[in-house]
């Protein structure tokens, strides 16, 4: 009887692992070598065409969903920029908005690129803030809001122009890590914090 409960205890782990091994994936490195692939945004007008951003101040691009990445900008020409949020427009994919921040720093900035990412400018009114998160208004894609150190910045004029909406020094609404807008009304914003 002994023998028998350890044959059947092997078989069911034998079978277990078979089971784990006929299911798992494989990963296989892509993309651009060194850096730290920090945030990936898709073309909404063309699912292969890729945006990839570094903690370096580096965006990279693939137009063959992946395969091949090659380095499109260096986002406000520094090396210190950590780019975690990528936004292609939904209305313009020419029209592109990059959030970064920098490690150990109270900078960064919001950075716009009007013709696909081969220039990029620093939004005035965003300049110097780290810029934690960033979205764009579902329903009216003239609506951006941004995350930063100081609270919650937006923008009804599709990036254009910026200001605060949380309330100055909030002692709750700062340090905004992530941000959304219901889908069915822009006028309703959700923001975390981490503070």
């Amino acid at each position: 009887m002994l023998s028998c409960k350890k044959t059947s205890f092997t078989l069911f782990f034998l079978c277990l692992i078979l089971v784990a091994r006929a299911y798992a994936v494989s990963w296989f490195p892509f993309g651009p070598p060194g850096g730290d692939a920090r945030s990936f945004a898709a073309d909404p007008h063309d699912a292969k065409h890729l945006y990839l951003g570094t903690a370096t101040g580096t965006i990279y691009e693939s137009h063959n969903g992946g395969q091949e990445w090659k380095r499109l900008a260096r986002i406000g020409k520094r090396d210190d920029l950590v780019l975690d949020d990528i936004h292609v427009d939904a209305k313009n994919p020419k029209h592109i908005l990059v959030g970064a921040w920098v490690v150990d720093r109270p900078d960064g900035g919001l950075y716009e690129s009007k013709d696909g990412g081969i220039t990029w400018t620093s939004e005035v009114a965003l300049r110097g803030q780290s810029i934690r998160a960033l979205a764009q208004s579902p329903s009216d894609p003239k609506v951006w809001i941004a995350g930063t150190l100081t609270g919650v910045h937006l923008s009804e004029d599709n990036g254009e122009h910026w200001h605060l909406i949380s309330p100055e020094k909030s002692i709750e609404i700062h340090e905004v890590e992530s941000v959304a807008i219901d889908p069915a009304n822009p006028k309703i914003i959700y923001a975390g914090t981490w503070h």
